[in-house]
């Protein structure tokens, strides 16, 4: 169920669209298109970044439990 990109990837492109709007000269169609990928890629990074939370919840209880089963 992977998305198109990697997180490091997603935030690479995020920052090249990011350093593009900013250097402006660019037409609302592009503007928009850019934006709207740049929306779809921030969500994907943060979906990516919730599910790596979870994760290391998931790791720090079961750490946990070993450590009340071990005493």
């Amino acid at each position: 169920m992977k998305k198109g990109k990697t997180y490091d990837e997603a935030v690479s492109r995020l920052e090249e669209i990011v350093a593009s709007l900013e250097r402006g000269g660019k037409g609302l169609d592009e503007t928009l298109q850019l934006y709207e990928e740049g929306a779809v890629l921030l969500k994907q990074c943060q979906e990516d970044l919730k599910s790596a939370e979870g994760k290391l919840n998931e790791l720090r209880l079961e750490d946990i439990e070993k450590e009340i089963s071990d005493d």
